[in-house]
């Protein structure tokens, strides 16, 4: 099955798992990008993976216009439905590849895109085409999870995310993202990383894991490789659930030409 298949596949029947939950639409990232932003009223803005539209709808209120695109129509109606309750009427949304947008060079003053970069089959791809659509000086608004700098943690990490959600490509180190992100034409100009938790049951239950599988993540959880343990920091209870931690970077560029 191609990647895109399986995104649609993964996401379409979870859409709206991800419309309520609390990680995506109350987690630090989104707070921390519209204090950094600071969006001006003139500004057109393309969210890009809006999955339930979260983001495009925080974003909203504060610019002109938001195009919210997502890979999966099933997450485009929960977008379009949290619009219509929130009375967005400045927001629209539209089926599109991160790593094809259908849209003109230098056609925004923001593009957002959060808590998706990890399923872009060519993340560098995909980077040239959020910084090909910013008008100059535009600005990129990004949060995506980040992994250790030991190439052993990230594989081992990397492995559990893939094995709850076959469409998982790959989370970066955060050196790798600046780099893919300065290499797109981006400045950075401030990252802010920090760390989230998560109960498992209902993070495994969101992507419909079985019960094999749960147990495979249960124990891959408890035999990490040393460099992975800080990220993940996984805690067991004898009778209650079991807690582990990621690591999100917020960041935001600005096109340099």
């Amino acid at each position: 099955m191609d990647s895109r298949d399986l995104v649609r596949e993964q996401f379409g029947r979870s859409a709206r798992a991800y419309a309520t939950s609390d990680v995506h639409a109350r987690g630090d990232s989104l707070a921390i990008l519209l204090e950094s932003l600071a969006p001006a009223a003139t500004w057109q803005t393309l969210d890009v993976a809006t999955g339930a539209g979260h983001t495009a709808c925080a974003i909203a209120p504060h610019v002109a216009h938001v195009v919210a695109t997502d890979i999966t129509p099933e997450m485009l109606a929960e977008a379009a439905r949290l619009a219509r309750e929130r009375g967005l009427a400045n927001l629209e949304t539209r089926v599109a590849d991160a790593e094809a947008l259908p849209f003109a060079d230098a056609s925004f003053d923001l593009v957002t895109c959060r808590l998706a970069f990890h399923h872009f089959p060519h993340p560098a791809v995909a980077m040239r085409e959020l910084a090909r659509v910013l008008r100059p000086q535009g600005t990129l608004g990004f949060a995506d999870n980040i992994t250790v700098e030991d190439p052993a943690g990230a594989r081992a990490y990397n492995d559990y995310e893939r094995l709850r959600d076959p469409s998982h490509h790959e989370v970066l180190p955060l050196s790798r993202l600046i780099a893919l992100v300065e290499s797109a034409g981006l400045h950075v100009e401030a990252t802010r990383s920090f760390a989230k938790e998560f109960e498992f049951e209902p993070w495994a239950d969101r992507m419909h894991v079985g019960d094999a599988d749960k147990a495979r993540l249960l124990q891959m959880l408890r035999d990490l490789p040393a460099s992975a343990r800080p990220l993940l920091a996984p805690r067991f209870a004898d009778a209650g659930p079991a807690y582990f931690s990621l690591w999100e970077t917020a960041l935001v560029a600005r096109r340099v030409e």
